[in-house]
């Protein structure tokens, strides 16, 4: 506040502009970009797509414009951006949590719980992600994620998703193990397959059809 406050009362003055413009320029260039990420990998894309700020002055810098440059890297979330005076640019985000992979015009994509399709050439995981069928909206299938998870569902048994043109999912279990879900209110429908598995292991190769409310077939 202190170097805000001088430079605007340099700036109302009218003695020797050009003096004041040389101050500015010695005194407000940007020279380190600090990043706060805990992934490494992640921490270098950024430092490239960040590298043009440096030699540049610090008020000039359009910060909406640079968080929409991060936000289109898709895999960041959470970005905060501050202008640390006189000459640092403050970066912190959170590198996406990665809840499946689908398939767009046979290129691979991770789906990110950000809400985004990302490139498989933008980041690498080695965790196993399950794989998810048909044409559905990021934000369906989020939900659906979501409520399996605030219900306990074991998501690490899940081996792949279907999603049906009449906008029903197919969950495919480790096992060969097959829950049809209904296309509307699956959350009560989650909830009677949880309790039913209380007290029936289910042995593999099993359909399990959740699609006639309140009813659980196998």
């Amino acid at each position: 506040k202190i170097y805000f406050y001088f430079v605007v009362f340099i700036l109302s003055s009218t003695i020797i502009n050009l003096d004041i413009k040389n101050f500015v320029k010695r005194n407000f260039v940007i020279n380190e970009i600090n990043i706060k990420i805990k992934t490494l990998d992640i921490k270098n894309i950024i430092e490239l797509e960040t590298k043009y700020l440096i030699n540049n002055n610090i008020f000039f810098i359009n910060q909406e414009l640079l968080l929409s440059k991060l936000k289109s890297l898709k895999f960041l979330e959470n970005i905060k951006i501050q202008k640390k005076y006189p000459s640092t640019i403050s970066i912190r985000a959170n590198k996406t949590d990665l809840i499946g992979i689908t398939f767009i015009d046979q290129k691979k994509f991770y789906v990110g719980r950000n809400g985004n399709f990302i490139s498989k050439n933008l980041i690498s995981t080695k965790n196993n992600l399950p794989t998810i069928f048909g044409k559905f909206l990021i934000n369906d299938f989020i939900l659906l994620n979501k409520e399996l998870k605030r219900q306990n569902f074991n998501l690490n048994k899940i081996e792949k998703y279907y999603f049906h043109k009449n906008k029903r999912w197919d969950i495919y279990l480790e096992s060969n193990i097959l829950i049809k879900l209904p296309n509307k209110n699956y959350k009560q429908a989650i909830k009677i397959y949880n309790e039913f598995i209380k007290s029936n292991p289910i042995k593999k190769n099993t359909l399990i059809d959740l699609r006639i409310e309140k009813r659980l077939i196998l």
